[in-house]
């Protein structure tokens, strides 16, 4: 026994709903898919068309035949665009949308129940010619994936048998019936049910092969440039171990040298010696760097992770070194040694930029002056210059890389110091300022710790 038509018009009416929220439940999920939204609309007006076709009996006939109708043309012109940018393809607006246009208002031409056939002859127009635009493309574009293909099968098969229901009313057409005429609407209904459920399914499997695809794909894309990667980052380290080996020959005749003047020349004046013994000082500061850029493993980790080994360090030490060397003024306020964790390689290098960057611009060289102070639990390190000092629009942008303010572009420089200074104050969670009130000064935060005498 059969279930009343009524009750498959409901059942009709509770799939497409659930249909349509699914494949909206989908879009929402994955909205990335471009085509799943037009699937989504199209779910949407297949569940308006049959609640208005449940209406039937309820409202003005001649509204719901227009609007059913009407809804289930719009639902088959926005699955085809979803169809179409599923498999790659732009949206086809004209065609499908002429048609909708013309065969929408023959509707009016046929409003009583005595036109039923008339009727079921224009939406199996519609629907065929739309259904098989839809499996037409699917199939085109199948490939090897399964969920084209089948898909693309079922849109066929509904067009089929929504055209061969128009050479079947012009040979037995039907006469006056109503709506819910068993013979007239059963089938019809029935198989709007199995369209619904199916191409619900079948969307939903389409969209995940695009899916799987896209995937597919950005894997194979981050997978190429991962070897590129690679590849350049070998270079680079061969490069760097190439280069760093070419800096220690010169620079390690240079303190063999300087250990060598310093033990045969006799007697020696102060400045001589001083010098020497300046000279031996950086030529070991220099070695001792390029032999860290040997180790490409921690050139990698320390520079772009922040990651670098801590231990206490002398600020002092390190300060008075480096006044040394250049030839500035070192001051200090702190009665003991400054002790602070650090990297005892990178430490250096952030003061000595700064130093760098004071004599590059200050007008007197005398004015150069480093000063060490004590606040709190910080130590405070000042870099003093009294050069034209920085615009105050552009202290904002002083550390980034590469950067160079105006006044300093015909100072040289690579506009990598400073950037250097605040990554590496970063790495010992540190803070760098500049002030220009006056004279230029660069001042570095550091915090105080106790040194392990353990």
């Amino acid at each position: 026994m059969f279930p009343d038509l009524r009750t498959i018009v409901l059942v009709l009416v509770i799939t497409t709903c659930i249909a349509a929220i699914a494949l909206f439940l989908f879009y929402r999920l994955i909205k990335e898919i471009n085509g799943l939204q037009y699937a989504a609309i199209g779910g949407g007006c297949q569940a308006l068309g049959s609640v208005f076709l449940l209406l039937r009996d309820s409202i003005d006939p001649m509204v719901s035949i227009m609007v059913s109708n009407s809804c289930f043309f719009l639902s088959f012109l926005f699955y085809y665009q979803a169809v179409r940018l599923l498999t790659d393809l732009k949206t086809s607006w004209v065609i499908p949308s002429t048609l909708i246009v013309i065969l929408s208002p023959l509707f009016m031409l046929f409003p009583g129940n005595e036109n039923l056939g008339e009727r079921i002859i224009i939406s199996s127009l519609g629907l065929g010619i739309l259904g098989m635009m839809c499996g037409w493309v699917l199939g085109k574009n199948a490939i090897d994936l399964p969920g084209r293909k089948g898909l693309s099968l079922m849109f066929f098969l509904f067009s089929a048998i929504s055209l061969w229901r128009i050479p079947n009313m012009l040979i037995t057409p039907i006469g006056e019936v109503g709506f819910l005429d068993f013979n007239a609407g059963y089938m019809i209904f029935l198989w709007g049910i199995i369209n619904s459920i199916v191409t619900t399914i079948g969307l939903i499997i389409l969209a995940s092969e695009k899916l799987q695809q896209q995937l597919r794909v950005k894997f194979e894309q981050v997978s190429y440039a991962r070897d590129i990667a690679h590849r350049s980052l070998q270079e680079q380290q061969h490069f760097m171990a190439m280069l760093s080996h070419e800096f220690k020959a010169p620079i390690g005749a240079i303190k063999a040298n300087a250990d060598a003047a310093l033990l045969l020349a006799t007697p020696q004046t102060g400045f001589v010696e001083e010098s020497l013994s300046r000279i031996k000082n950086v030529s070991e500061r220099l070695n001792s760097l390029v032999e860290r850029c040997l180790d490409d493993e921690w050139m990698a980790h320390s520079i772009e992770n922040n990651q670098v080994s801590l231990e206490p360090v002398s600020l002092t030490q390190i300060l008075r070194n480096l006044s040394d060397e250049f030839n500035v003024t070192f001051h200090s306020t702190v009665s003991t040694d400054a002790v602070v964790k650090g990297e005892s390689i990178f430490l250096p290098v952030l003061f000595a930029n700064l130093i760098a960057n004071a004599l590059r611009h200050a007008r007197n060289i005398e004015s150069v002056q480093v000063s060490l102070l004590e606040q709190g639990n910080d130590y405070l390190v000042q870099v003093m210059d009294d050069g034209e000092g920085i615009d105050e629009q552009q202290r904002h942008y002083i550390f980034d890389k590469y950067y160079r303010a105006d006044n300093g572009h015909s100072t040289g420089g690579s506009g990598l110091g400073l950037f250097f200074v605040k990554k590496i104050t970063e790495m010992h969670e540190g803070e760098v300022t500049v002030n220009c009130d006056g004279l230029t000064t660069f001042t570095v935060r550091l915090t105080k710790t106790e040194r392990n005498n353990g």
